[in-house]
């Protein structure tokens, strides 16, 4: 389904350029200034060379080279399929978000998103009502016991990865742009309702992920030398302190805390680094070629070693399992791409417009939360997670302009 609304969506791009090109020929058969001529356009046109040559060409490179040397070529064609489908979709972004309005409206989908998912994740938690068709207790071989928000997802640290990204953004809108305070509490509110979902979702990760974000906010605004909303930024941050005291003290929290250590096979620490040891034996055996893009569970059996309850489909590590898929050459390429991601964020968050700061320090924290919850996860392996992801980074990317 994704890859089809991309493909829709670039479709629709080629088409809206064709147009443009062939009104550009009239005005310039008619004397007018061409549309290239435009600031905008030069700019845009700018973005798409960077991008190819920064982003797409690197990445393309490195998963080709993996699926050229993989034991399993159907299997890494698909995951290269999937790799330019992500690609494409930044693509998309990256020229569709051009004007201050797109960038406000795809912000409030995100938020909108966030709720959505959590509403839904609550009625399911407290069993209001029942959704049948969101529950995977069969299909996963668990008992439907609801103890945790989940939302649509299966996994309540899915769930976790999309809030970890959505609270941010909202958080820098709050922090930058000027608003009626009665709309601003609004906004506090909103924050705060994500933030005790994300508690509920038990997801250890999740909580330090969303965490190191807020750090991450806190820190950049305390050394931003023209910000003026420290008292409302303190503000926020003793009623998050506040929230999170009285959340994190429910009992389904605390037991969740214990089970860190608990010898339950299924999610412990002493199973996520069984699962990442095996993991490293297996880039050990493919260190420059990987095994190809999206050959990790088929390889991976291989390799397991013993103190696990059943096969993992993940290395609960992105980071692992990408470089077991393309091989250690992913690290470099990550360290690039993060690079031109932050330069640009803190570029952007000295801008004059408020709006472009506050989106701006957002989709860093969000990046950094998504970062930080990938070290024990596989979000970034989710198509949901990962195409939220692929926006943020686009969104940071675009060239945006007054409307």
């Amino acid at each position: 389904m994704i890859r089809i609304l991309v493909l829709t969506g670039l479709l629709f791009v080629l088409l809206d350029k064709i147009r443009d090109r062939e009104t550009s020929s009239g005005k310039k058969d008619s004397g007018k200034v061409t549309a290239e001529g435009h600031p905008y356009k030069r700019h845009a046109i700018m973005s798409v060379k960077i991008f190819f040559w920064s982003v797409a060409a690197p990445c393309s490179a490195l998963g080709a080279w993996a699926t050229v040397w993989s034991n399993h070529p159907l299997l890494a064609m698909e995951g290269m399929l999937s790799l330019v489908t992500y690609l494409v979709l930044f693509y998309l972004t990256v020229e569709s978000i051009q004007t201050r309005k797109q960038q406000r409206t795809l912000l409030w989908v995100i938020v909108g998103t966030a709720v959505f998912l959590s509403i839904i994740g609550i009625f399911k938690r407290f069993d209001v009502i029942s959704f049948f068709w969101w529950d995977y207790s069969s299909e996963l071989g668990r008992s439907n016991g609801m103890v945790s928000v989940s939302g649509t997802y299966g996994n309540r640290n899915h769930m976790a990865g999309f809030l970890d990204m959505a609270i941010p953004m909202v958080l820098g809108m709050i922090l930058f742009r000027s608003r009626p305070p009665g709309k601003r509490l609004g906004m506090i509110t909103l924050v705060l309702f994500l933030l005790i979902t994300q508690t509920l979702t038990l997801s250890r990760g999740g909580w330090g992920a969303t965490t190191g974000a807020l750090v991450f906010m806190v820190v950049v605004l305390l050394f931003k030398k023209n910000f003026y909303h420290k008292p409302l930024l303190v503000s926020i941050v003793v009623a998050v302190v506040v929230v999170g005291c009285v959340v994190m003290a429910s009992t389904p929290v605390v037991n969740r805390l214990i089970t860190l250590t608990q010898q339950d096979a299924e999610d412990n620490l002493t199973a996520r680094i069984t699962c990442w040891r095996s993991t490293c034996n297996l880039i050990k055996d493919h260190p420059f070629t990987g095994t190809g893009p999206g050959t990790f569970a088929r390889v991976f059996p291989e390799y397991l070693e013993p103190g696990l309850y059943g096969l993992p489909l993940f290395a609960h590590n992105d980071y692992l399992q990408f470089a077991a898929d393309t091989g250690v050459l992913f690290f470099p390429l990550m360290l690039w791409l993060l690079f031109l991601f932050f330069r640009t964020g803190f570029r952007k968050i000295k801008s004059r417009s408020r709006q472009t700061m506050g989106i701006s320090l957002g989709a860093m924290a969000a990046v950094t939360a998504i970062l930080i919850h990938s070290y024990s996860d596989f979000n970034l392996h989710v198509p949901a997670n990962t195409v939220l992801f692929t926006v943020i980074m686009g969104i940071m990317a675009s060239g945006w302009r007054e409307a």
